[in-house]
């Protein structure tokens, strides 16, 4: 990402060998960061679809598991499809504030998802370095071990038995949108990408799938610049996309552009990752 900055703190520890790390902290630090964290959350979990908007009143009930990447422990929670048969998956990245306080609200969007019909999956993809949040500083070493944890998401994902192996998108904001995207671009298996103040910081891409690019124009977290720049490169590689500028909005959206959001998400996944069959 260069020189981009990306909201977030270091909250790291030494990683337990082979366990993804210590990511415990004290009840008196938890109070201490929570309300930075409280300004951060919706910058580093904004991670898309109905569920921006229209998350149901509880969310639904989650499985925990697990898959190996780079010789750690990564957990995975699991959002089965209210629908039954073989579905899609959308696999949920989440920002620079990890999971630690948007964890419910991951949660909602992931159960919103659920009810369309997709198979849900949000892997801890901090648990490959140590970290349960992350600044600046700490992303652009990290960004190669994370879009492998993400690649081997999709490889345990695909492996599910209620999951179509053909049809798996990936969802993120900031540098979840990051990390969906550098993945898509290294991994065919990918069928979809939607995010939102995201990049793509990567020479000599020859395919993506159909991707959503949605960015504000005054961000100045990841410049606009870089969403012109992506979509470049998806007119250069012929992928279909769908890209929308919101003119007056930062890094993380108003509420009334996150309505406008939602819609165009609804109508992107319709088209290009529709939670029913296309045929």
């Amino acid at each position: 990402m260069g020189n981009s900055r990306l909201a977030g703190w270091d909250w790291s520890r030494p990683a337990a060998s082979g366990r993804g790390g210590d990511t415990r902290i004290t009840a008196t630090q938890r109070r201490g960061y929570s309300a930075c964290a409280r300004r951060s959350l919706v910058a580093a979990g904004v991670v898309l679809g109905t569920a921006l908007l229209s998350s149901p009143a509880e969310a639904a009930a989650s499985t925990a598991g697990s898959y190996t990447s780079g010789g750690r422990k990564i957990l995975i929670d699991e959002y089965p499809s209210a629908k039954p048969g073989t579905r899609p998956a959308i696999i949920l990245l989440h920002g620079s504030a990890g999971l630690l306080f948007p964890g419910l609200d991951l949660k909602k969007r992931a159960s919103a998802l659920s009810a369309q019909g997709y198979a849900v999956f949000v892997p801890h993809f901090f648990n490959r370095t140590g970290q349960i949040m992350v600044r600046p500083s700490g992303v652009h070493d990290n960004l190669p071990a994370w879009t492998a944890t993400v690649r081997d998401a999709v490889t345990y994902v695909a492996a599910q038995p209620n999951v179509d192996a053909n049809r798996i998108a990936l969802m993120g904001h900031s540098l979840g949108g990051y990390l969906g995207l550098a993945a898509a671009a290294q991994d065919g298996r990918i069928d979809a990408v939607v995010e939102a103040s995201g990049a793509l910081d990567k020479t000599g891409v020859t395919r993506m799938p159909p991707t959503l690019i949605l960015h504000g124009a005054k961000d100045t977290t990841v410049p606009v610049a870089k969403a012109e720049r992506l979509e470049a490169l998806l007119l250069k590689t012929g992928a279909p996309y769908q890209k929308h500028i919101y003119p007056d909005e930062k890094h993380v959206l108003s509420r009334e552009a996150m309505r406008d959001a939602t819609q165009r998400i609804d109508r992107f996944l319709a088209k290009y990752f529709p939670a029913d069959s296309r045929s």
